[in-house]
């Protein structure tokens, strides 16, 4: 069988020429491609089996050399690469018939295990075609910020659960912004004309949340004089978000379950059962699979629910969001309190990247509010923010150990020997030395002037 044939389309050369050498290695024939416009030249002429495109380039980019491939119905699989990844770029990607978008830099082994899966479906592809019809929906202006490969998975699971019915499980640490997955996924999906409806099952009592999900007619209960609309019947063609569905009974996990399976509910205090067509999407900090084991959630639910599963990292695993982050917050909250604050210091910076972030973005945005509520200036530093990320961001472990076995060195000789045991584990590596040490280069040139740090040997 002769050889799968991939066409690598990037403006770098360094990158295509990385990576034809790589894809060769995999048994792979490779051509090669500077631009979109010779890429376009170059599939009117042969025909691929899969096309690995940047994004941004000149002229024509890499969403063009896709509509291409789609317009002249070619059966090849097109993989999207960029360096800017974002929700919008994943979701147009993804529903304009990418096969998938990974962001730049990616691992070698993540890039070669995606191509393989591409060719084997592309040999799928040879044995039927169907005609498959891509939903288009506009995205919202709500998005996400950053561009990790962390974040950047959780747009491409968003953008494909977006044009799905199934029902979604959200999960991950609070703060990490469940329901702002939950609305996305709403507003990009063919329900969004109709109603999102959000509820918190950890905040309600039990009989209270049934009354909730469920609604009550009057009578059924002390106090219920009237009859009243649950958020079911409320989100009726639309979505509800469940946030915290750890917490609820297990007598109203049965009643959940009849909903998800026979898409009707019956009202507290009613005798008559009620029609629904909802889309639920369902999130938790807890470990609902724990839980399961535990008998104390249903594992039928549990599967019911979490058809589309989609994992939120926590801030601590993205920390290169970090900056992009902060930019966003304070622009934000600048405008809120008609404040010119241009940007953070590259001292409170650090702090802000050295600290571990427990409650997530949540906990970000509030720092950032409070320290832009709190200066009087128009840069933000260290002592804007909270105690306790200051606190945080002095407690270099290693450099305390250092100090706590000779009381009598200086701060000085301690940061110059942690700077250098750092340099020498990064074989003199500036840039790798200075996200380890939570600075930026600019910082470790003028430290290393400082204390006397020659950056140059290794």
């Amino acid at each position: 069988m002769s050889k799968l044939k991939i066409l690598v389309v990037d403006d770098d050369e360094v990158t295509r020429n990385l990576l034809t050498e790589v894809l060769e290695k995999e048994d792979f024939s490779v051509s090669q491609a500077s631009s979109g416009e010779a890429a376009l030249q170059i599939i009117q002429k042969q025909n691929f089996s899969v096309i690995l495109s940047d994004i941004r380039m000149l002229e024509v980019d890499g969403m063009q050399v896709l509509s291409t491939v789609k317009e002249k119905k070619l059966d090849t699989v097109v993989i999207l690469m960029t360096g800017f990844g974002n929700l919008e770029g994943a979701v147009k990607a993804i529903q304009e018939g990418a096969f998938d978008y990974i962001s730049k830099p990616f691992r070698i082994q993540e890039l070669k295990q995606l191509v393989q899966k591409a060719a084997k479906h592309w040999l799928s592809l040879q044995e039927i075609v169907p005609e498959a019809k891509t939903q288009k929906v506009e995205l919202s202006p709500r998005s996400f910020i950053g561009k990790s490969p962390q974040i950047v998975e959780v747009y491409k699971n968003l953008a494909r659960a977006a044009i799905s019915t199934s029902s979604v499980f959200v999960f991950g640490e609070s703060g990490t912004g469940k329901e702002l997955v939950a609305r996305a996924i709403h507003e990009n999906s063919s329900r969004k004309t109709k109603r999102f409806v959000a509820i918190n099952c950890g905040a309600l009592t039990e009989s209270l949340l049934e009354s909730e999900l469920f609604g009550h007619v009057k009578g059924s209960f002390t106090g219920a004089t009237t009859d009243k609309r649950g958020v079911l019947d409320e989100a009726n063609h639309g979505s509800l978000f469940l946030d915290e569905i750890g917490d609820i009974s297990q007598g109203l996990q049965v009643k959940l379950l009849r909903v998800l399976q026979e898409g009707e509910f019956r009202p507290v205090g009613s005798s008559e059962n009620k029609k629904v067509d909802v889309r639920v999407i369902a999130a938790t900090h807890r470990s609902l699979e724990q839980m399961v084991k535990e008998g104390k959630f249903r594992e039928d639910l549990y599967y019911r629910l979490k058809v589309i599963s989609i994992h939120l990292p926590p801030l601590r695993e993205r920390q290169e969001d970090l900056p992009e982050l902060v930019s966003h917050f304070l622009a934000l909250y600048s405008e809120k309190n008609h404040k010119r604050i241009s940007h953070v210091s590259e001292a409170a910076m650090a702090e802000l990247k050295r600290y571990s972030w427990p409650g997530n973005i949540r906990e970000l945005e509030h720092a950032i509010e409070r320290a832009v509520a709190m200066s009087g200036g128009n840069v933000l530093f260290p002592e804007d923010f909270p105690e306790e990320i200051r606190k945080a961001g002095s407690a270099n472990p290693a450099m305390l150990g250092a100090m706590e076995s000779d009381p009598n060195r200086s701060l000085e000789d301690v940061e110059k020997e942690h700077i250098l045991r750092v340099l020498k584990e990064v074989n003199y590596n500036k840039s790798k030395a200075s996200e380890v040490l939570g600075i930026d280069r600019a910082t470790l040139y003028r430290k290393a002037q400082k204390l006397g740090i020659d950056l140059t040997k290794g």
